[in-house]
């Protein structure tokens, strides 16, 4: 029985990585809002002015103003299923 077991294991581990690999890079973790400002900031340094989640639709998403050390103020929508940027614009 217990040359049984030793075989199964591998099989539970390549599904366990199929799965896995299925699920995208992050799985299902959503990006906070604290991440998606952390990662903003790193984007373009400078001060963060202000940072909240949006709900319009059903949807949800992250808006992140930030003025950069140039002097412009960088308005960010994160995606937080994605982490990705859904739009930029600048304000002088």
């Amino acid at each position: 029985m217990r040359i049984c077991m030793i075989k199964k294991i591998p099989w539970i581990l390549l599904a366990a990585t199929i799965l896995n690999a299925a699920a995208g890079p992050h799985g299902d973790r959503r990006k906070s809002l604290d991440e998606a400002v952390s990662d903003a900031r790193d984007r373009y340094p400078g001060r963060v002015l202000s940072a909240e989640t949006d709900r319009r639709g059903g949807r949800e998403s992250y808006n992140i103003r930030i003025l950069t050390d140039d002097g412009r103020v960088k308005r960010l929508r994160v995606d937080p299923e994605s982490g990705r940027y859904q739009r930029r614009r600048s304000e002088r």
